[in-house]
């Protein structure tokens, strides 16, 4: 199980291999579709997370993720449910 911030170094690494941003540049509150992600890059971003963390986001899910921070978030809870089922 990860904490906010080994998470968010994960997140950020895998952002600028997918943008043009430099990782140094990338802020929690930085929506996904500003730093060039556009609804293509998003499913690779999410099949990226998935094979990361290992764990399937649903559609409802993926669709909520707007800002890096959510991103970190939906990582926390699903390792929190994974960790603490029932």
């Amino acid at each position: 199980m990860g904490d906010y911030q080994t998470i968010i170094q994960q997140i950020t690494k895998i952002l600028a291999e997918r943008t043009t941003i430099k990782p140094e540049d990338l802020q929690p509150d930085m929506q996904l579709q500003a730093i060039g992600l556009d609804s293509f890059a998003r499913i690779q971003l999410v099949l990226a997370m998935e094979e990361q963390f290992g764990f399937e986001l649903s559609d409802s899910e993926a669709a909520d993720l707007s800002t890096v921070d959510d991103l970190v978030n939906v990582i926390l809870v699903k390792q929190t449910c994974t960790n603490n089922p029932g």
